[in-house]
């Protein structure tokens, strides 16, 4: 028997603490959504101030991974730690990327790609943001 691709099951999670604030120690789950609506969940996370969106296979809720993250205005650039930016789909998963360090990703993920000799993918990082 084949196997088949894990259905996914969506969780927005939504950050409780209102003031500025570095890390985050209460979560609530405000919504979950099944496979296929993970464009929903996204969406609905970006409608609070700070939130997450973790993703499990169907009927294995102890193997959750991050699939988005949002935080209004961005969140401290995970490459320079100087700049802020939207979050990113990266091959490294879903990361905060000042617009330079974006670009700067972006163009050696291209070079590494065209040196294994493989034709050039065009833009490749994307922001979540601008689902």
């Amino acid at each position: 028997m084949p196997d088949a691709d894990p259905t996914w099951v969506y969780t927005v999670l939504a950050c409780e603490q209102t003031d500025p604030h570095d890390t985050c120690p209460e979560w609530r789950r405000t919504s979950e959504h099944p496979d296929g609506a993970a464009e929903e969940a996204f969406e609905r996370a970006r409608a609070f101030d700070h939130s997450r969106v973790l993703r499990h296979p169907e009927g294995y809720p102890m193997h959750k991974s991050l699939a988005y993250e949002h935080r209004a205005g961005g969140g401290p650039c995970a490459s320079c730690a100087d700049g802020c930016g939207p979050c990113a789909d990266t091959p490294a998963g879903p990361l905060f990327l000042c617009p330079r360090c974006l670009d700067i990703l972006d163009r050696e993920l291209r070079y590494a790609l065209i040196a294994l000799g493989l034709p050039d993918p065009g833009q490749q990082i994307t922001r979540t943001t601008a689902r």
